[in-house]
């Protein structure tokens, strides 16, 4: 059959031949069997003459208990058979090599984990021969779809959600790569090329880069700092603060306030950065993330997701010192109090709970808090000085502000008296 369908180029490729050469057959035969079967008893039983009375015909049960069970019986086979195949197609290896995809009008990207990336029309897809990928797929607009023939596997790009699909290459060559879902006027121009290499090769392909690229692991760890998603959330096992810990997210199991339960997948995390009440782990408290929906672009959410992927397997010199080496230069005790609180605001993850344009957040806006009165769930009140913002950098859940929870750590400990001084003179700074 090699002359009528495209090259086999996947593990599952065979399979899914045989299973689509099997129905094919099983139609071609009961096709015939009952058209042919129509038209002969059409022949041979009619009417010769207008005296001809077509006899009673009672029926026979044996006749159809065989047309009845035996479609069933094709039916649950291929149905059983579809499912194992499915299976196969989704199948996770451990040593899998993860790739980005992201689909928009009307281009490809590609990105993998050393920052390497191809992009635009006719961009290519490279994988090592006989190693297990795994595609993570994205859309920045409309629904797209990820259509390579030769690996017989095709997976949906749908916005703001993940979506995936894993294969294993098992010989080299290049193989077109389409768009099966009609996306716009150039639908037909979105085309791109998987290219399979020796894995040789495709190591040092991919370790390749511009200097300027940065790897998607490491912008996400950037945004992990600069979002302030350190707050609230550890990169160490089985330490968590305000929210889980990341180290132990994907691949686990996540049970919900509500009663239900799912896996962590990459789906689920893109999930919770963009609509993190949806669902609310248990022992945790709801409406206290914001929602980062229109915030971040689309290779920022790609790269947090991926910072949260690789934790457990990327060098912990990369992701677990979450502080960057342009920051460690950085020397606290040259700046003055409002630059040192300035620049504590973002580094200890203030603002991911505290704006400063007046906008609530998870905890109050920092601009106008100076001075102002402060009225607490309790029904106490006071005048906010610089007494007051010490105290709930320290303490902060001993006085809880009305209408909100009681969500932000402490930083005992982490804050010296010079470090709160500058944040007291940042806050007082934002009138």
């Amino acid at each position: 059959m090699d002359y009528i369908v495209p090259d086999k180029v996947s593990t599952v490729a065979d399979f899914f031949d045989d299973l689509n050469l099997a129905i094919f057959l099983a139609s071609a035969f009961f096709t015939v069997a009952i058209v042919g079967a129509m038209l002969y008893f059409a022949f041979r039983y009619r009417a010769k003459s207008s005296n001809d009375i077509t006899p009673r015909i009672e029926g026979n049960h044996l006749l159809e208990i065989v047309w009845t069970v035996v479609p069933t019986v094709v039916v649950v086979v291929i149905a059983w058979v579809g499912i194992v195949l499915r299976e196969k197609m989704f199948e996770v290896s451990p040593n899998v090599i993860p790739i980005y995809v992201t689909a928009w009008k009307w281009a490809w990207e590609f990105r993998y984990p050393t920052g390497k990336r191809t992009s635009g029309q006719n961009a290519e897809l490279v994988v090592p021969v006989n190693k297990p990928v795994k595609l993570v797929i994205a859309s920045k607009d409309v629904i797209h779809s990820l259509f390579i023939p030769a690996v017989r596997i095709k997976q949906d790009a749908v916005p703001g959600q993940l979506k995936y699909m894993t294969f294993t290459a098992l010989k080299t060559g290049e193989y077109p790569i389409f768009c099966a879902e009609y996306c716009g006027t150039r639908h037909s121009y979105m085309m791109a090329k998987l290219r399979v290499v020796s894995e040789e090769e495709f190591n040092t392909w991919v370790n390749t880069i511009p200097e300027k690229t940065m790897p998607k692991r490491i912008l996400g760890k950037k945004l992990y700092t600069d979002l302030g998603c350190n707050a609230c959330h550890s990169v160490e096992s089985g330490v968590n603060l305000v929210g889980p810990s990341f180290y132990d997210v994907f691949g686990a199991q996540r049970n919900f306030k509500d009663g239900t339960s799912l896996t962590a997948d990459e789906n689920y995390i893109l999930e919770s950065i963009l609509y993190p009440n949806k669902r609310v782990v248990q022992g945790f408290n709801e409406n206290v993330m914001p929602s980062y929906e229109g915030r971040l672009s689309q290779e920022e959410l790609m790269a947090l997701v991926s910072f949260i992927v690789e934790l457990k397997t990327a060098p912990k010199e990369e992701l677990v010192e979450v502080v960057f080496e342009k920051d460690e230069k950085i020397d606290l005790e040259k700046m003055t109090p409002l630059e040192r609180g300035k620049y504590l605001y973002s580094a200890k993850g203030c603002n991911a709970c505290h704006s400063v344009d007046g906008s609530q957040l998870v905890g109050p806006s920092f601009k106008g808090l100076h001075g102002a009165r402060r009225e607490f769930a309790d029904g106490s009140s006071v005048v906010a000085d610089d007494s007051y913002i010490k105290d709930s950098i320290l303490n902060p859940n001993a006085r809880i502000v009305k209408g909100f929870v009681a969500a932000m750590p402490s930083y005992q400990g982490q804050l010296n008296e010079d470090d709160l001084a500058g944040i007291v003179e940042f806050i007082k700074s934002l009138k």
